[in-house]
């Protein structure tokens, strides 16, 4: 099979001048242009875009905004390390990441990052859509420049991603109150416990909640089920005593938390030794492998954080170069961890 670069030889011009001919560009002249398609037909030439991304020395900027991560034991540790990878795997074709982080609970920094991103120029864009207003109106502009971009973790319905990658929420969170039910007896009480106090701007979130619900709803469980919300502070006394206050009612017997935070409940359960208590939450880091291991946590739901990042940016990195169209909806298995099986990870 011929390449771009032997037909360019072929015809005596330059390989971009085979590309403008290729791709229909204009600044060919029409005695060239014919040389070079009777060429390409000759030789049943076919596009290989990876080739000719090389024989160009062409570049490919992709930008990724997802929430700033402080220690290894946040969730957003992981896709990093992904992103990372995968980037690293797509230095032949000259591509470079560049990162825009936010405040996970500041919607203006979602947007101040947002819109920095903005100012610049890139081919396609990875993103965590936190703050769904926020989202939406920044899109426009992305779809107005026909730049592609993909969700990692939160998906949003009715937006032009190429894909999203990431659990079904709804379905983690429904799996998460089957598991529920099976820890807690009848007529005893359930708390969902949010982290942050914007919380209802996170979709995945409130997704999960609803599958929770949803779940008890269509059983018509007798288990009681409350909502609350952790003050949005480092006041460790001041989390603690309104912890107290919440599980002052001796009826509770479960706790569902719903995002990577759930070690928050863990260290109280433990430091006041509540074992009593039955708590599941989401995704594998250092602190909730640890109180996995010694069952403070009775389940976590893993979402695969590495490779939402990883796989998030191959699709637009294989979208951009090669062309190829990734499925609409990648959701990733919901991987379900307990003292059992997490040493086997």
């Amino acid at each position: 099979m011929k390449t771009i670069k032997d037909i360019a030889a072929l015809a005596n011009v330059s390989i971009g001048t085979v590309d403008r001919v290729i791709h229909n560009r204009p600044g060919v002249s029409k005695k060239t242009k014919e040389r070079i398609e009777e060429i390409i037909q000759e030789h049943n030439f076919q596009i290989n875009k990876t080739a000719r991304t090389l024989a160009l020395n062409k570049k490919y900027d992709i930008a990724v905004l997802i929430p700033a991560i402080e220690s290894s034991s946040d969730f957003w540790y992981l896709p990093k390390k992904g992103i990372e990878k995968a980037s690293k795997e797509n230095e032949i074709y000259k591509t470079s990441v560049s990162y825009f982080h936010f405040n996970l609970f500041d919607s203006n920094s979602f947007k101040e990052a947002f819109d920095k991103l903005l100012e610049n120029s890139f081919d396609a864009v990875l993103l965590a859509p936190v703050f769904l207003i926020e989202t939406q109106k920044r899109l426009i502009e992305l779809e107005q420049r026909k730049i592609p971009y993909v969700f990692i973790n939160i998906e949003l319905q009715g937006a032009s991603n190429i894909s999203y990658i990431g659990q079904h929420s709804f379905d983690s969170g429904a799996l998460a109150a089957k598991l529920m039910s099976l820890l807690v007896h009848r007529e005893e009480e359930v708390i969902i416990v949010k982290v942050r106090k914007d919380n209802i701007h996170h979709s995945a979130i409130e997704d999960r909640i609803s599958g929770f619900k949803s779940y008890f709803n269509t059983k018509a469980l007798p288990i009681k089920i409350h909502e609350v919300i952790l003050p949005n502070t480092k006041d460790q006394i001041a989390i603690d005593t309104f912890i107290y206050k919440t599980l002052s009612n001796q009826r509770i017997k479960g706790l569902f938390v719903p995002s990577s935070k759930v070690s928050i409940m863990a260290k109280y359960i433990e430091k006041h030794k509540l074992k009593h208590l039955k708590l599941i939450g989401y995704d594998l880091n250092e602190e909730n492998a640890v109180f996995i291991k010694n069952e403070t946590i009775d389940f976590l739901i893993d979402q695969n954080a590495f490779f939402q990042g990883y796989e998030g940016t191959k699709t637009l990195f294989n979208f951009i170069i090669n062309d190829i169209v990734p499925e609409k909806n990648k959701y990733l298995p919901i991987k379900l961890l307990t003292k059992e099986n997490i040493k086997y990870l």
